[in-house]
């Protein structure tokens, strides 16, 4: 089912498509209730596109419009279909609920409402049909490798129109800094990095002015130019959870593109991921993750970490065949996706349901919380003891459509 809101002429109008049966009349009780909690009073329904209604959807039909007249509100229904209209006549309530005076069609002002792999997603539309641009940095060899510490980091600017994650670090202009280098990100303006230096503590800076805080990078993806789409996400049912993999499969196809940059702020359940303990400069090896040495090279989750956290997640999906270059990408364990992600977890606070403002909101959490970590998400799909891929309950994404 879908529902999108639009203005007209001091009314909200909620056009609906689907089924309104037992299972969906839920979720139009709950985009009702967010709409009447809004203070939006005075409500319009189009239900020209419904196939179905059941007495469920009668029943959520019914309690809205009393609800409202109670409070000097109106709910009326301003377009039905030939099946909505025929059980209107049947339970006696089309005189009641159907007003079928010619109308303005309107503006579309507000977030529609699509349900996809279990959520319940709030579409805002932002730069539509604006392209990010997207390049690598680093070659085809593999981290750590004799090639990998014959490549000269370059240094990255992170102004509020770039979107990178790789491998890098602050103030590493000379060699002397080169065993820092570990996870970072840079999301709007903010970057956070996590130095491979011994101290495992999280380092970040925020732009101030025009000036854009910027990295020495040896490896990394960087995106650049305006997103196309926010996203504010619910799991269907309470307590639910949702993968990053599937998360990352949704945001691919509301970008209608075959590779997309993400940038996600949701609560977590718990991420699963793994940071470098060394830095890929200082590893004396043909193979950085040999083992056993690779547990004194890696940190690796081998639970869930920052359970009930505030995720700042970033990063990039595409299909196979996509601009990325494959040797910065993993298999995301969804649809055969490839993708590369970053976190920076931060503790929980809430924010205002609708739209929010990237930069704002980045800078905000920067500002008033302290990064707790910074990792490389993983699928952690080992026999038995895998503990999976980080999940999420609720949050908001960015979304743009990649070209390279």
């Amino acid at each position: 089912m879908e529902i999108t809101r639009r203005a007209v002429e001091g009314w909200t109008e909620l056009a609906i498509v689907g089924r309104l049966d037992g299972y969906w009349a839920e979720h139009l009780d709950t985009g009702l209730a967010d709409a009447v909690r809004e203070g939006h009073h005075k409500l319009r329904l189009d239900l020209s596109n419904v196939s179905f209604v059941s007495s469920a959807g009668i029943g959520v039909l019914v309690k809205f419009y009393k609800r409202l007249d109670a409070i000097r509100g109106a709910l009326v229904i301003v377009r039905a279909s030939g099946p909505v209209r025929t059980v209107l006549d049947m339970t006696r309530l089309t005189a009641m609920l159907v007003d079928d005076t010619p109308d303005d069609p309107g503006t579309l002002t507000l977030g529609s409402t699509v349900v996809r792999r279990g959520l319940v997603c709030e579409l805002f539309e932002l730069e539509v049909g604006a392209p990010m641009r997207v390049r690598a940095i680093g070659g085809e060899h593999a981290v750590g490798s004799p090639a990998d510490r014959q490549v000269a980091p370059v240094a990255l600017s992170c102004p509020a129109s770039t979107v990178a994650v790789g491998i890098g670090a602050f103030g590493a202009g000379d060699a002397d800094g080169l065993h820092r280098f570990g996870e970072f990100l840079a999301v709007s303006g903010a970057a956070a990095c996590l130095p491979a230096d011994g101290t495992e503590v999280p380092d970040y800076l925020v732009a101030s002015g025009t000036e854009a805080p910027s990295l020495r990078v040896s490896r990394g993806v960087v995106c650049d130019g305006p997103f196309a789409r926010e996203v504010r996400f619910e799991t269907v049912g309470p307590g639910g959870v949702v993968a990053l993999a599937e998360l990352a499969a949704v945001c691919l196809e509301l970008s209608r593109s075959d590779a997309a940059a993400i940038v996600m702020l949701a609560e977590s359940t718990g991420l699963v991921g793994a940071a470098l303990r060394q830095s890929p400069f200082d590893a004396d090896t043909d193979d950085l993750f040999e083992f056993p040495d690779v547990r004194a090279r890696l940190t690796f989750t081998a639970e869930r970490a920052f359970q009930g956290s505030l995720a700042l997640v970033a990063g990039v999906v595409q299909k196979p065949g996509g601009p990325i270059p494959s040797s910065q990408m993993r298999p995301l364990g969804c649809d055969d996706l490839v993708g590369h992600f970053h976190a920076a977890a931060f503790s929980f606070r809430p924010f205002k349901k609708g739209r929010l403002v990237l930069a704002e909101t980045v800078r905000t959490l920067f500002e008033d919380t302290g990064v707790q970590g910074v990792m490389h998400l993983v699928n952690d799909n080992r026999p038995i003891v895998g503990v999976g891929q980080s999940e999420f309950a609720r949050g908001a994404c960015w979304i743009g459509a990649l070209a390279g």
